[in-house]
């Protein structure tokens, strides 16, 4: 699907995201989104592992060795030496021997070092190592180097080997418990995996569309402008040079005229495809404004009935409107107002609570054939399509813009809003992203 962009290159710089779900690119993308909860999840897990690694005991690690070699005077066992080399190194974890060194290491159980207590054949020797953890190093030397000196006294082979000690322990000068290294460098993988998964996660719950090729993707639609977030909700930024808003209004303006070039239509059905539009009417008003400017003859119609409607939409005390025409109680030309600018009128909602359902389905055709020779273009604020089959009734007739407000909207809200208008064939015109942040406006000076 080519997408039309014909908006200012300055508003459209963001994170370009992924077509394809699920590749690098798409992950990049997601991670960028939410760069703040990733930064937040990685630095929260290094704190945590900084303040395990500083609150944790440090264990030192103490080993001594001793060589068992057979007496050459005595005759040859029948056991199995290497057996006997193993059961030698057990002994240094006997209970026995772990009671006459706990007599001698103050602070020290038996029980304590049966769990701290290690001995071991060294392979393809006849060495027996003994290595003895504790938090005191100084105690963990002297633990290792007593029971190679006790070992001796318990030789299971009643005096059958020599023993001889190969190397004391000595005070270690680095704890081996924890590995500082290995920690970190594990809690910063943790850190990275667990701030991957928040993010996907927060992505998928609370994720909305600010990006104006998604929303195309999303609703499968030209991209007919990026609208900034009005400076005044209330004015008609159209008509105003100096407004932020401005020059994207004249975008959005040519766009639409473009977008229809080959296939006329008097009529656009502007409506949001959130659940509430924030800036109910601006987007009409103006897009009138900026049509009535190149000689446009234009018919702003309110059919919503939001309170929070543009000013320019809103019937000073209870005149009548939309549905006191198609009611038959008055005619179009006395119901409509002159606009914020030559060739602009407008119509509001009128009576809309006294008027039947159906009133709108059945007479908005009519109304919309009086327009003719009067207007050429019949600009509608309806209701969100989420909430109102109203855009829909009246889109039959003409083609629609689908508003998006920028920050607002899910993006599986956007593609379900615009399947459901293909599915009943409706024209979608195009979508508008509303609600952007404008970017700064240079000064001459800067120029």
């Amino acid at each position: 699907m080519s997408t039309t962009h014909a908006v200012p290159a300055e508003y459209v710089d963001r994170p370009e995201p992924s077509a394809v779900r699920g590749s690098a690119r798409a992950l990049g993308a997601l991670l960028w989104r939410r760069r703040w909860i990733v930064a937040l999840v990685v630095v929260l897990v290094a704190n945590g592992v900084a303040a395990g690694l500083v609150l944790t005991d440090r264990e030192y690690t103490a080993s001594a060795r001793i060589a068992v070699t057979p007496r050459p005077d005595l005759p040859p066992s029948t056991v199995d030496y290497t057996d006997l080399l193993g059961t030698i190194a057990d002994i240094g974890r006997s209970w026995p021997l772990l009671e006459e060194v706990a007599d001698q290491v103050p602070g020290r159980s038996a029980d304590q070092l049966r769990d701290d207590v290690e001995g071991a054949v060294v392979d393809g020797t006849v060495i027996v190592q003994v290595s003895v953890t504790d938090t005191d190093a100084e105690r963990a030397a002297r633990t290792a180097n007593l029971i190679v000196e006790l070992l001796p006294s318990d030789d299971p082979a009643g005096g059958a080997f020599n023993y001889h000690v190969t190397e004391e322990a000595v005070v270690p000068d680095e704890p081996s418990s924890p590995n500082v290294p290995v920690a970190a460098l594990a809690g910063l993988v943790l850190a990275f995996l667990l701030a991957i998964v928040a993010a996907v996660v927060v992505d998928r719950l609370f994720r909305t569309v600010s990006d104006a090729e998604e929303m195309g993707e999303l609703a499968d639609t030209p991209v007919l402008g990026v609208i900034p977030r009005p400076a005044d909700p209330r004015q008609s930024g159209a008509i105003d040079y100096w407004a932020p808003e401005f020059q994207s209004i004249r975008a959005l303006r040519i766009a639409v005229e473009f977008a229809s070039a080959e296939d006329p239509s008097r009529l656009l059905v502007v409506t949001s495809a959130g659940t509430s539009d924030p800036w109910a009417g601006w987007i009409e008003v103006n897009l009138a404004v900026a049509l009535a400017e190149v000689g446009h003859r234009v018919l702003v119609v309110d059919t919503s009935g939001d309170p929070e409607i543009h000013p320019a939409l809103q019937a000073p005390g209870g005149e009548p409107g939309l549905y006191d025409v198609l009611a038959g109680e008055l005619d179009l030309v006395d119901a409509v107002r002159e606009g914020p600018t030559e060739n602009v009128d407008l119509l509001s909602v009128g009576q809309a609570h006294l008027a039947p359902p159906s009133l709108l389905e059945m007479r908005f055709d009519g109304l919309l054939e009086s327009t003719e020779g009067a207007y050429d273009v019949v600009l509608v604020h309806a209701a969100p399509v989420a909430s109102s089959e109203d855009a829909r009734i009246m889109a039959i007739h003409g083609a629609l813009l689908l508003t998006v407000p920028s920050g607002s909207v899910h993006p599986r809200t956007v593609q379900r809003a615009a399947e459901h208008l293909r599915d009943i064939q409706l024209r979608i015109l195009g979508s508008i992203l509303v609600g952007v942040r404008a970017p700064r406006r240079r000064r001459v000076s800067e120029v």
